[in-house]
């Protein structure tokens, strides 16, 4: 590991989504977290975190089961954090055990009964975050390490699927020079030499 990325993860902190209904209680863990130096933004319902989550850079979710009282719609929020590669951890007053191994099973991280300690959870993410369990976890954690645009991420994820700059071109429909540029930008803020050294840096054996 590099002496840039140690540093780094020395004095990261990621931004947290918390979806709870209750909004007192939320607002409640929200300045907890600010507290402790950690973004937390609040959501009260399921559609619009799981929208904001699937096109925004989020490092961590911590989302309520029963987000309308009746229905285990938090189960939704776990399955889109899934797909992105973001950690999650189910929060509820009333533990179920079938909801519970239903959420763990759609890869929830970790399961929490109300009333929450936010230095407990704090430190369940620090955790999270340095040893990410799935390889889109761990991929888009270095990604954000080294703070590479939107752009940069884009042709980022493509050179560790394989990809040639021609292809790479042909994806993002821009210029072979393009794609060199944004190349050689991804290398120098990660600090590696070649493709190889890049792919062998975020996922190490």
């Amino acid at each position: 590991m590099s002496t840039r990325l140690k540093s780094f993860q020395k004095t990261c902190r990621g931004k947290l989504i918390l979806v709870d209904d209750d909004e007192l209680l939320a607002k409640k863990i929200q300045e907890d977290f600010r507290k402790l130096n950690m973004e937390c933004q609040v959501f009260l319902e399921m559609k619009s975190a799981a929208e904001y989550i699937r096109n925004n850079d989020v490092h961590g979710v911590i989302t309520d089961i029963f987000l309308d009282r009746t229905k285990p719609t938090g189960l939704e929020i776990v399955s889109v954090c899934k797909d992105m590669g973001v950690p999650v951890i189910i929060i509820t007053s009333a533990i179920d055990l079938h909801i519970a191994k239903e959420g763990l099973n759609r890869g929830a991280d970790y399961l929490m009964e109300k009333p929450l300690n936010v230095s407990e959870l704090a430190d369940i993410f620090e955790e999270l975050w340095d040893n990410p369990r799935g390889l889109i976890g761990r991929r888009e954690r270095f990604l954000d390490q080294f703070q590479l645009t939107a752009k940069e991420k884009e042709c980022a994820r493509l050179i560790l699927k394989g990809l040639s700059n021609k292809e790479i071109a042909m994806v993002l429909e821009t210029t072979v020079s393009t794609i060199k540029f944004y190349s050689n930008q991804i290398f120098e803020k990660c600090d590696v030499g070649s493709r190889g050294e890049f792919f062998n840096s975020v996922f190490p054996t």
